[in-house]
């Protein structure tokens, strides 16, 4: 990765003169808002970052534990790893702002609701692939064959969806896939990845779900920040003017610039606004952007809660069958849920008492054993989202623009922090970056060469 890294310096000097000096206010503090303000800034912009919480918004949720001996951790809600496949753009950020990962354990225990395990995996090299693989007191149970060969279809799955416009509900009818990989493992991280419930999975692009269950699954390791989301987010917010504890409430354009107002501060003039909000959170525009809030305001959301506990009852009766992650559900495999044990996966953490986090779980954790629970909303697609991005894009091409809109759902994929990132470099480069000077930036390249194919598709 290194060795494109260092193309950033170069192409920010050849290219910094169309940001220099120029005065951006960035509306959110999540992962779109804060690589945004990262760009503008090393491209020599004067920054203000605009954030409604009392906290930045990427990590306003990390929660600092202590165990009964005083010894301090920390917890990042949601809990993120990732694949170097799956999220290049973030892992190649991070190496520039000195932000360092490590490899994680995501080995998986599949129980019935009473706690009963009936499925361990464990991983072997294979080449260049990890293949899940089973321990040896489980390969006699039917049920680990089962998975096994689920394992096997999903591997050969990607090519069978390319370009077929298929529904995930509908290749799992058209494959007749077994109820017991594809509702009792598949849709419970689904579901928490996604952050939705089942009947929007069901409606979501074959090809994203299973291109990003592949790197996933299949991937040689999955990494963590070292340090959690707040660490990424501490370097990426320096030298950038923060105004914590503002919500904008109007957006007011003047032949002097653009003014934001909150409720006692006003702010600008501006040369341009970076709206890094959720999509349907923009209601501070003005009346002549009608087509933009229309348009915005197409994009799906679907909502849950992520609760964070220490009650055991969501992990396996036997304590030698505990995973990381830990999938429950009936027989009927009518209802799941998943849960993910963090402590193996957060080094601060490693001594604490069991720390979990379960998505839209079942049965409520005991309200003793409850760290708090965090309604969240996110960002999800359907077969309609491409057609809302190419508009979009349309959008922010239009003439003497100055009012951009990024997040993770302006990108294509999964709406993960992969897609928020690549939505900031895109508006980044609409201010007048151009990614295509430095064959040798491929992160920022790759970004340009898919609007080119985006735009070439639409005009044919």
């Amino acid at each position: 990765m290194n060795g494109h890294l260092n193309t950033i310096d170069y192409y920010l000097r050849i290219k910094g003169d169309a940001l220099m000096k120029k005065k951006i206010a960035i509306i959110g503090s999540g992962m779109a808002g804060l690589a945004a303000g990262w760009l503008c800034r090393e491209g020599g912009a004067e920054v203000t970052i605009l954030e409604a919480l009392a906290n930045r918004g990427m990590d306003s949720h990390t929660r600092l534990l202590n165990d009964e001996g005083g010894e301090s951790g920390y917890v990042d809600l949601p809990l993120r790893v990732m694949s170097p496949h799956a999220w290049p753009t973030v892992l190649e950020l991070c190496e520039k702002v000195g932000v360092q990962t490590f490899e994680v354990d995501t080995t998986v225990a599949c129980s019935w609701l009473n706690a009963e395990t009936w499925f361990r995996s464990s991983k072997l090299q294979f080449g260049s692939r990890m293949i899940p693989w089973a321990p040896l007191n489980y390969l006699l149970r039917p049920e680990t064959y089962r998975m096994l060969l689920g394992f096997i279809r999903l591997s050969r799955s990607v090519p069978e969806v390319l370009d077929s416009g298929l529904t995930l509900k509908e290749f799992a009818d058209q494959h007749r896939t077994d109820p017991l990989f594809w509702k009792g493992l598949l849709y419970p991280i689904l579901t928490t990845i996604c952050t939705c419930d089942e009947k929007t999975l069901d409606q979501w692009p074959a090809q994203q779900i299973l291109d990003l269950l592949q790197t996933i699954v299949f991937g040689a390791r999955l990494l963590r920040l070292q340090g959690g989301t707040k660490a990424l987010a501490e370097k990426l917010g320096e030298g950038l003017n923060w105004q914590i504890g503002i919500r904008v409430d109007k957006l007011v354009e003047k032949s002097s610039g653009i003014f934001l107002h909150s409720k006692n501060a006003g702010f600008g003039p501006f040369d341009y606004v970076i709206c890094a909000v959720q999509a349907n959170q923009l209601n501070f525009l003005p009346e002549q952007y009608s087509s933009e809030s229309k348009l915005l305001n197409s994009f799906p959301y679907d909502s849950g809660t992520l609760w964070v506990h220490r009650d055991v009852r969501f992990m396996p009766e036997r304590k030698q069958d505990w995973s990381p992650l830990h999938y429950q559900m009936d027989k009927d495999f009518s209802q799941s849920m998943f849960s993910v044990w963090v402590n193996p996966i957060e080094p601060t953490i490693s001594h604490h008492e069991p720390v979990l986090q379960t998505w839209n779980p079942l049965f409520e954790p005991k309200s003793e054993k409850v760290i708090v629970a965090v309604p969240m909303e996110r960002a999800v697609v359907n077969q309609g989202n491409h057609i809302l991005l190419k508009e979009l894009d349309l959008l922010h091409k239009f003439p003497s623009r100055n009012v951009f809109f990024c997040g993770s759902y302006a990108a294509p994929g999964v709406p993960l922090l992969e897609s928020a990132v690549r939505s900031a470099i895109k508006v980044v480069r609409h201010l007048g970056f151009d990614p295509s000077v430095s064959r040798q930036f491929k992160i920022l390249r790759q970004v340009s060469l898919e609007e080119s194919s985006s735009n070439l598709a639409a005009s044919s």
